[in-house]
């Protein structure tokens, strides 16, 4: 029996734990890089009743996602999905501004996939979803919070990381960039097609 999955995680979780344990096999600092030569065994992808859902959005909506950073309700949030980026890039998230080192939270239960640092993202974090499909990003983090590691399985409304300004964002800029997106491959944990947040929060509050 693995120590790092007890015997009940396995038996309630068994394909997001799976997903995670192929995907953490692929963890590198080049990640990208790393998965793009993965075994073509682990570039399984889903299922084709899946990718015909009518509504990705009212599907998410329905799973009553948490606003992830403490003290936001969905009322406070703002529409900056299509907001343009340097280099001719779109947002493809939102902003969510808190004083620095307010708590972010799991928006819902799931397995971190990834601890990463980058120059954009800063201190981010990467958890895939219970359903083993959908995968929430977590940037700009002014740090992780205790106990939070690749594979840790987390609760709805478990403290995360603490909001910051980390990355490319401007300094003392204290918000958390939140994304959401549909995997077409769990291998590929940073692709997919991205979701909007800000729409799928006011769908549900």
């Amino acid at each position: 029996m693995s120590k790092s999955h007890p015997f009940h995680v396995r038996r309630r979780y068994p394909r997001a734990l799976a997903i995670a344990s192929a995907l953490l096999a692929l963890a590198s600092p080049a990640a990208p890089a790393a998965a793009q030569n993965a075994p073509r065994m682990m570039m399984a992808t889903l299922p084709a009743s899946f990718e015909r859902a009518s509504s990705v959005v009212e599907r998410l909506r329905a799973r009553d996602l948490l606003v992830p950073v403490e003290g936001i309700s969905a009322s406070q949030l703002h529409d900056t999905y299509n907001d343009s980026r340097s280099g001719g890039r779109v947002h493809d998230a939102i902003d969510i501004h808190a004083p620095r080192g307010t708590p972010v939270l799991a928006t819902a239960d799931g397995v971190i996939l990834k601890l990463h640092q980058g120059e954009r993202g800063g201190n981010s974090l990467y958890q895939l979803d219970d359903d083993g499909r959908t995968r929430y990003y977590y940037a700009h983090l002014d740090r992780y919070a205790v106990g939070i590691n690749q594979g840790v399985r987390v609760a709805k409304g478990q403290v995360i990381g603490y909001v910051g300004d980390t990355g490319n964002a401007q300094p003392g800029d204290y918000h958390l960039h939140f994304a959401i997106a549909i995997l077409h491959s769990v291998s590929r944990w940073w692709g997919g097609d991205n979701v909007n947040p800000y729409d799928v929060f006011h769908g549900g509050n």
